[in-house]
C-alpha cells in the first residue's frame, strides 16, 4: 500500500541479504525520504551510444510462474480473463515516465525530471483541479524505431479510459480528467482533484504506440481490439529489451534494445520461461538451466531449499519480507457460505481469532517474515500512530472465538462441530492460488479451523474455476495480499468492470469510503496519516479481510550475474535496473 508520502515512502522494512552457505546478514536499510530520487543511472543528459557497452552473448534465462495474457504495461483484458502478480515479464519490454528505485521512490525514465509540488510542473488550482507536467527526454524511440511523442500518452489515455477495458475506474487513473500534448515533448496530466500519489504511482499512464494502434482502435470494437496480435506476438514497447519470439505456454525471448533511454543493456538476450510448479522451477534453477527466479514466485522456505543446495560460489539468495498476505472474506450474503460470514461481523471475528497466525509466520516464512497485526508495515514511521487507532489484535484465542460464535447464535453439535443458527454445519471453503507456500498456508489454516470445530476445506484455485467473476463469487475465504485502501465501494468487482477491482468480495462502508477519498485528496502528510489510521480502524473492526503476515519474497540468481538490485519495498523497483545487469567473466 502506498504510504502517506506515496509509494511506501514511509516503510522501513528490514531487509537481509544472505549469501548461500553463510546466512550472513549484510545490512539493514531504512527508507527515510519522501522526495523523488535522482536518476540512478546518471543519464539525465544524452544516453550513451550503443557502442559504449559491448553486449555479452550468453542468454539470460529467467523463470516466471505464469504467462502474461498481454505484454502491455497496463493490462487490458477480454471479459473473464485474469492476471495475477505471479505473471511476470512485462517489465522486460516496457518503459514509462518513471520507474521506482529499490526504496520505492520514483525516478525519471522517459521523462527528464519529475513534477515537483508548488512549481509550474505540479500545480493545484483554486477550483480543486490539479495538473502535473512532464518533459520527455529527446530522441526517444519505440522498439520499431518510430519516435515516441507526447501524443502517445494522449492516445494511451483514450484507450485506458474506455470502460469496456476494465481500467478506467482503477487506482489513480479514475481521477484523470484529461491528458494533453502541447508540444511533442510535453505531457500534461489534468486531474479532477488533488492527488498526492500523482507522481509516485508510476503505473497510472504508461504510453502506447499510437502509430500502430490508433487506426485499429478507431475501427474495432473492444473485444477485437484486445485480441489483436500486437498485445501478444507483435508487441512493440520502449523497454530495455524488445520482443523477438514467443512460444505460447512455454517462453518468450527478447533482445537488447540499442535505443533504450539508458543505453543498450549489457546483456544481449533474455528468455523468460514459464514454470508454474515451484519445485520444478527450483530444480531448473539448481540445474543451471536458468539463472534468475523472478519475484512473487518464491517465498520463505523456498529460499532455504535453494541455499541448502547452493554453495557460496553458485549463486545468491535475497530475502525481502515485504509481500503482504491476508485472507479476503466474501461480503456478498447471496454468495457467502454460511451467509452469516457476510452479514455478521462476529462470525468473521471468530474466524480470525481461531487462526494461529504465529504458527503460519514460523512455518511459511521460515522465521524470516513479519507478523501483520494491521495493514501498515511494522517498520513504517507512522506504525505506532496506526496501532493507537486500532485497539483490536486478532492473535489466536479459541475462547474469544467461541464466545463470538455463541453470541451470533451458533452452537455445538453432538460431535463438537459448530452449527449455524439454522442447525447446519458451519462449513468454510478456503481458496488459494497454486504454489507450495500457498498450499502449506491453506493446509495450516484449515487444520486449525477444523480443530476448533469449523468444517473447513482447502481448494486450489484454477483446477475447476478460472475466471475473475468466479473468483469474486467464491463462497468463503480467499488467500491474497490486500492493502488498507483496497475496499472502497467504487472498487467492488462488478460485471461492468469485467469483475476487476481491488474490492473483490463486495465490502461497503460509507465512513470508510469517505476516509479513503480524503486520504487520496489530501497533500499534507500528517493529515494523510490520520485518515489512514482511521481507515485501518474500520477495516480491522469490520474485517473485509484478515491480515496475516509479511512473507519474505525470495530472489535467487546464479553466480556470475551482477548488478541485480535488491528491492526493499512492495511494488518498488520490479525492473531491478535490469539494463545494468551483466555477466562477470
Amino acid at each position: 500500500m502506498p504510504g502517506p508520502c506515496g509509494a511506501h515512502a514511509a516503510h522501513e522494512p528490514v531487509i537481509t541479504r544472505f549469501v548461500p552457505g553463510s546466512l550472513l546478514v549484510i545490512g539493514v536499510l531504512a527508507l527515510l525520504a519522501c522526495a523523488p530520487s535522482a536518476d540512478p543511472a546518471g543519464t539525465s543528459a544524452a544516453r550513451p551510444a550503443a557502442a559504449e557497452v559491448a553486449p555479452a552473448t550468453k542468454t539470460l534465462v529467467m523463470i516466471s510462474p505464469g504467462e502474461l495474457p498481454s505484454f502491455a504495461d497496463k493490462q487490458i483484458l477480454p471479459a473473464g480473463a485474469a492476471v495475477t502478480t505471479r505473471m511476470r515479464g512485462k517489465e522486460i519490454v516496457n518503459a514509462k515516465l518513471a520507474f521506482r528505485d529499490e526504496q520505492g521512490l520514483p525516478f525519471p525514465v522517459l521523462a527528464e525530471t519529475l513534477p515537483e509540488l508548488n512549481t509550474p510542473t505540479w500545480r493545484v488550482s483554486p477550483d480543486g483541479t490539479m495538473e502535473t507536467s512532464y518533459r520527455l527526454r529527446p530522441n526517444l524511440t519505440w522498439h520499431d524505431g518510430q519516435p515516441i511523442t507526447a501524443k502517445d500518452w494522449v492516445f494511451a489515455w483514450r484507450v485506458y479510459a474506455t470502460p469496456e477495458f476494465g481500467v478506467a475506474r482503477t487506482g489513480g487513473f479514475r481521477l484523470l480528467d484529461e491528458v494533453m500534448a502541447p508540444d511533442p515533448r510535453t505531457v500534461v496530466l489534468r486531474w479532477r482533484q488533488p492527488y498526492p500519489l500523482a507522481v509516485e504511482e508510476v503505473d497510472i499512464l504508461p504510453p502506447l504506440p499510437r502509430h500502430i494502434l490508433e487506426q485499429p482502435f478507431g475501427q474495432l470494437d473492444p473485444d477485437p481490439f484486445m485480441s489483436l496480435p500486437f498485445w501478444r506476438d507483435e508487441y512493440v514497447g520502449a523497454g530495455p529489451f524488445k520482443l523477438e519470439r514467443r512460444e505460447p505456454g512455454a517462453f518468450f525471448e527478447a533482445s537488447a534494445f540499442a535505443g533504450f533511454v539508458f543505453g543498450r543493456p549489457r546483456i544481449d538476450r533474455v528468455r523468460i520461461i514459464y514454470i508454474p510448479d515451484t519445485n520444478t522451477g527450483i530444480a531448473t534453477l539448481l540445474s543451471g538451466e536458468a539463472h534468475f527466479y523472478m519475484e512473487s514466485s518464491l517465498f520463505g522456505e523456498d529460499g532455504i531449499v535453494i541455499e541448502r543446495q547452493w554453495s557460496a560460489d553458485r549463486g545468491t539468495v535475497l530475502y525481502e519480507p515485504i509481500s503482504p498476505r491476508a485472507m479476503g472474506i466474501q461480503q456478498r450474503p447471496e454468495v457467502a457460505v454460511p451467509p452469516e460470514l457476510a452479514t455478521d461481523v462476529r462470525v468473521r471475528r471468530a474466524v480470525a481469532y481461531a487462526m494461529d497466525r504465529e504458527e503460519l509466520l514460523e512455518v511459511i516464512t521460515a522465521g524470516k517474515g513479519l507478523l501483520r497485526d494491521v495493514y501498515t508495515h511494522p517498520h513504517a514511521d507512522y506504525y505506532e500512530t496506526v496501532l493507537r487507532a486500532v485497539p483490536v489484535r486478532y492473535r489466536y484465542d479459541a475462547r474469544r472465538a467461541q464466545q463470538l460464535l455463541e453470541e451470533a447464535g451458533f452452537g455445538r453439535g453432538a460431535d463438537g462441530t459448530w452449527l449455524t443458527p439454522r442447525g447446519d454445519r458451519f462449513t468454510l471453503e478456503q481458496w488459494y492460488i497454486g504454489g507450495a507456500s500457498n498450499e502449506r498456508e491453506s493446509n495450516i489454516l484449515v487444520a486449525g479451523w477444523r480443530r476448533f470445530g469449523i468444517e473447513a476445506t482447502s481448494h486450489l484455485w484454477g483446477v475447476q474455476r478460472t475466471s475473475a467473476e468466479e473468483r469474486s463469487k467464491t463462497s468463503g475465504i480467499f488467500g491474497g495480499s490486500h492493502n488498507v485502501d483496497d475496499f472502497h465501494s467504487r472498487d467492488i468487482a462488478r460485471p461492468e468492470t469485467r469483475w476487476t477491482g481491488s474490492n473483490r468480495y463486495g465490502f461497503a462502508n460509507r465512513e470508510y469510503d469517505r476516509l479513503v477519498e480524503a486520504w487520496e485528496a489530501t497533500l499534507d502528510r500528517t493529515e494523510r496519516i490520520q485518515h489512514l489510521a482511521q481507515m485501518e480502524r474500520i477495516v480491522m473492526e469490520e474485517l473485509p479481510a484478515i491480515p496475516l503476515y509479511y512473507n519474505p519474497r525470495v530472489i535467487a540468481f546464479a553466480a556470475g550475474l551482477k548488478g541485480v538490485a535488491s528491492k526493499l519495498v512492495d511494488d518498488g523497483g520490479i525492473e531491478r535496473k535490469l539494463w545494468q545487469w551483466e555477466w562477470q567473466s
